[in-house]
């Protein structure tokens, strides 16, 4: 789907067009923070890599489109995991944040003391609220002409998956206990983006991870009502 806009795109002469990337098209394995130099630059993780495969190619095939004819300027933001409102909360669909919501809003809700977390709760993960990643697509639409070719947009921080269960659980009001069942699968261990290009580009999120899950939680209860 993503090839076949860049190439309608380029055949109807669209002068410039921004791409979404994903976090994903980074190589496994790096504990530091990820530069967009480092796109294709080693294997994907396998739990996500037909994905991430599809992403990084449409992310070449706009850098080709560019060097080929310099008058269509075709840009890729890569942001980091996101979640907000309309998110999706279903365990067989959700992501993250999401699903730590509705476990711990379903564990108040039914008195469960117990709450399960995947892993031993040190896989490190940055997420953004949707809301800002709207705001930097404008912001780079704005500014398009100073805008990288590639370019990562993230919080610049990340927090253990143990902190994302302990906020949210903050926020929600859930009193009870943490379990980590180290059978379950984990992932990267870390994947946070270098948002050095970001900052000299001049932007930046508004809103911190409290803020934001409490944002989404009280969306959330508004679908439960």
């Amino acid at each position: 789907m993503g090839q076949n806009v860049v190439l309608a795109g380029r055949k109807a002469g669209v002068q410039r067009l921004l791409n979404l990337g994903s976090s994903c098209m980074y190589p496994r394995g790096q504990e530091e923070p990820l530069r967009e130099e480092q796109v294709l630059s080693g294997a994907l993780e396998p739990t996500n890599e037909g994905y991430a495969i599809a992403k990084c190619a449409v992310a070449r095939l706009c850098e080709y489109v560019t060097r080929e004819d310099p008058q269509l300027q075709y840009k890729t933001v890569i942001p980091c995991n996101l979640y907000g409102r309309f998110d999706k909360f279903e365990p067989s669909v959700s992501h993250m944040v999401p699903a730590i919501i509705r476990k711990l809003y379903l564990a108040r809700k039914d008195g469960e003391r117990i709450v399960e977390i995947w892993g031993d709760g040190t896989a490190r993960r940055e997420f953004m609220l949707a809301e800002d990643l709207a705001d930097a697509i404008f912001f780079a639409i704005e500014r398009f002409d100073d805008m990288p070719s590639l370019l990562n947009m993230g919080v610049g921080t990340d927090y253990t998956v143990d902190e994302y269960y302990s906020i949210a659980a903050e926020v929600i009001g859930y009193n009870g206990e943490f379990r980590h069942d180290l059978s379950k699968p984990v992932g990267m261990k870390r994947k946070l983006l270098d948002v050095t290009r970001q900052k000299a580009f001049g932007w930046g999120p508004r809103t911190s991870l409290r803020d934001g899950i409490r944002a989404t939680y009280e969306y959330y209860l508004s679908m439960e009502a």
